[in-house]
């Protein structure tokens, strides 16, 4: 049992079990890590080649009403997951990773800084390293911070969404955003 929100339980298992995809050796890119509940799920449930974990450990804007000790979190994470071959974690911001990384990922999941702009540049850049029938997914998607639309991410999925609409089929729709590319 950890000391810190299990936010994966509450907005994201459920998409997970029924649209990650099935298929043997998953390549997966998880863009924001927090404590590792997705890894941790997709270890135990899905055919796992390799998942790239890139996130800052050093928390956002939504993050400081939580007062959550950002140090603690990746001591968590690295307690869960240091020394597992199929897990290489990336301690940097998802457009540094994006910019200067090539691989192709069967599922990319989407849940670090919930900025509008920042989602938009990790929606597109991340869409270049989508394989063919690969899923992306969008977390957060009706998640509001009080500041304005330019603080939330539903502004900047619902652009991204618009500019890639005829390479996609729209799996889900509810507190996350799922898309598999065609």
């Amino acid at each position: 049992m950890s000391e810190f929100p299990n936010w994966f339980e509450v907005t994201a298992k459920e998409n997970f079990e029924e649209f990650v995809p099935s298929t043997p050796k998953l390549d997966v890119l998880q863009i924001g890590t927090f404590t590792g509940d997705a890894t941790e799920w997709l270890l135990a449930n899905r055919d796992i080649e390799h998942i790239t974990d890139v996130d800052t450990w050093q928390g956002s804007d939504e993050d400081a009403h939580d007062k959550l000790n950002f140090s603690k979190v990746e001591q968590y994470y690295d307690k869960r997951f240091k020394g597992n071959p199929k897990i290489d974690k990336y301690k940097m911001t998802s457009t540094e990773f994006l910019s200067n990384y090539s691989a192709k990922y069967d599922f990319i999941y989407i849940d670090g800084d919930h900025t509008a702009v920042q989602v938009g540049i990790d929606g597109l850049l991340a869409w270049q390293s989508l394989k063919s029938g690969g899923v992306i997914a969008f977390d957060d998607y009706t998640w509001e911070s009080g500041k304005g639309e330019y603080y939330d991410p539903r502004l900047a999925i619902d652009s991204v969404y618009h500019i890639i609409k005829t390479q996609v089929d729209v799996l889900v729709t509810n507190s996350q955003l799922w898309l598999r590319r065609k």
